[in-house]
Order: C-alpha cells, then structure tokens, then sequence
C-alpha cells in the first residue's frame, strides 16, 4: 500500500517537474520552441521519461497550462486569508495582475497558449475550463462583495466576465510592452472598473 501511494506522489511530482520545465521553455523561445527534446533537456530527463508520463506534446502542454493557473490560483488564495467583502474582491483581482517579471512571463506564456489555441481544440477546451473555473470563484467573491455592501446588482457573473476580459487586456500590454502601463496604473484600472459597479474600494489593500 504504502509503495503504491509512493509510485503516485512520485508519478505527480515528476509530471510537475516537466509541466515547469515546459513552461519555462515557452517563456523564452515560445511554444514553437517547447519541443519534447528541448523541454526533456530543461527538465534534466531523457525524452524516454518525458514520454513514460505523457501521451503526446499536447498532453505536456496542457499540463503545464493547468500548473500555470494552479500557480497563480494558490498564489491569489494564500492572499486571502483574514479577509472579506469587497477587500477579498480588490485583493484577489490585484494578486492576478503582472506586476513584476514573473507575472510579465506569465502573461507571455499566457499569450502563447491563447495563439496556439486558436488552431488546437485540446488547448482551447482546457483553456475555456480554466476561464470558467476562474470566473466561477469571482462570482462568490463579487457576490460576498455585494451581500457586505447592500449591493442588488448587477448579475455576479457580467461582473466576474467584465473584471477577466479587463484583467486580459492588461495582461495583453504588460506581455507586448512591458514598459509602458505602471503596476500602479493597472491597480487604477481595475479599481475603477469595480468602482463603476458600485463597489467602493480602498486606494491601498
């Protein structure tokens, strides 16, 4: 039993290990570049073993699309503790923004996926599953926002898809033109974006 629990943490970790070595691949030469060799090389791993954990090279990228939002989902909840209302709201939409290199890398890789999606129906699918996980877990924030507020409307989820679609937008510059559009600037951005549906929020979270 305990060797059969073993062999599990340790198949989990290793398909890890290659989602990051993945991800760091398409951070600086693009999913053009994320060849099984060149992501087996980064990994420290023969191609062998890249293939022993996974199918194909769709397989390895959708899971290092899905490590890339598990990232930055524990990274938005570890932030959330003690929290409530509309600071909940601010908090998490501010941790989702690429404020330094590591959030302007992200967005490149996020950037990758997007184009490659567009002629890829796996990666498309797992990336509209994260959007709706995402959107989902806005709207029970909005919603709390709401109830602390007394707010009766507007409907949680036009929110959640307005806040995405904005927090996108910024993700787009920040990728493409990393130097003009200020972390303080984006933080304007979306707390009038939430201001415009009434929410009232701090200047400082």
């Amino acid at each position: 039993m305990l060797t059969s629990m073993s062999k599990i943490v340790n198949h989990s970790a290793r398909r890890l290990e290659i989602a990051d070595a993945c991800l760091a691949v398409v951070s600086r030469a693009g999913l053009s570049g994320a060849t099984t060799r060149e992501i087996a090389k980064e990994a420290g791993v023969s191609h062998g073993i890249i293939a022993h954990y996974f199918n194909s090279k769709n397989d390895i990228l959708r899971a290092a699309l899905q490590r890339s939002y598990q990232q930055l989902a524990e990274r938005i909840d570890a932030n959330l503790n003690g929290l409530s209302g509309t600071a909940a709201l601010q908090q998490a939409i501010h941790d989702a923004l690429p404020i330094d290199e590591e959030g302007r890398i992200g967005e490149q890789i996020e950037l990758a996926f997007w184009a490659y999606g567009l002629g890829n129906a796996e990666l498309a699918e797992e990336r509209w599953r994260s959007y709706t996980e995402w959107r989902r877990a806005l709207e029970i924030l909005i919603r709390g926002a709401q109830a602390q507020e007394h707010l009766e409307g507007p409907d949680p989820t036009l929110v959640a898809e307005t806040i995405i679609c904005t927090l996108d937008g910024l993700g787009a510059q920040v990728a493409l033109y990393p130097d003009r559009i200020t972390p303080e600037r984006m933080f304007a951005i979306m707390d009038a974006t939430l201001a415009g549906f009434g929410f009232v929020t701090a200047t400082d979270i």
